[in-house]
């Protein structure tokens, strides 16, 4: 799975470039999906409702099932982390695009800026992988125009390397980690058995494998 976040000051188009990459990432088959931080208590549930009745009686997380999609409304006990947040319910799609987190750590980041003082908001510096702006201005980062969603969609692509593990090995629910000999050892092991089976297409993006006794 690869990662970035797309940063910048409010009001300046962040939400509208996701929305662009999403359905550009659908047409080139890719699963993804969307982490937005928010920096203020927000409510989604709605007063009075089942849900919102379970979640004031104590309940720690509330799923609600309809015929097409599933809500899951979890109750934090303290701050988590984005990397136990992704590791807990994203790690089956191939881009997690990030709203927000500027100044978060472990993931590169976009900027959509208005001026160059806009640089000075991203932190840690060396987290920042290009500039979308009307206007280019002295920065030696990729400049991309917000019109030029192909582009910088296949730059993502090519520059963002996966940041967690590519086979993941869960015995009883409980993750194993795997050293890189292991990882390497399966992915080869399993592409090799699955390759001359009739309509496994030539390079699968995700192999799920579940042996149960």
């Amino acid at each position: 799975m690869k990662i970035v976040a797309i940063v910048g000051p409010a009001g300046i188009g962040k939400t509208n470039l996701i929305i662009s990459l999403l359905e550009h990432f659908r047409q080139q088959g890719l699963n993804c999906a969307v982490l937005k931080m928010a920096h203020q208590e927000i409510e989604l549930d709605q007063k009075g409702k089942d849900s919102w009745r379970f979640d004031q009686a104590g309940a720690t997380k509330i799923g609600v099932l309809t015929g097409e999609k599933f809500y899951l409304i979890k109750r934090c006990q303290e701050k988590e982390s984005w990397s136990k947040l992704i590791k807990d319910y994203f790690l089956d799609v191939d881009f997690l695009l990030i709203e927000g987190g500027k100044k978060e750590r472990g993931f590169k980041k976009v900027l959509v800026a208005r001026s160059p003082d806009d640089l000075k908001m991203v932190d840690p510096p060396e987290s920042l992988l290009a500039v979308i702006s009307a206007e280019k201005f002295g920065s030696p980062l990729p400049h991309f125009y917000p019109h030029q969603i192909e582009e910088l969609a296949s730059f993502l692509h090519h520059e963002l390397k996966p940041i967690e593990p590519l086979v993941h090995l869960k015995v009883n629910e409980v993750t194993l980690p795997l050293n890189p000999f292991v990882e390497a050892m399966l992915t080869e092991l399993i592409q090799a058995m699955i390759k001359p089976l009739k309509g496994v297409p030539d390079s699968p993006h995700l192999i799920s494998l579940t042996l149960k006794k």
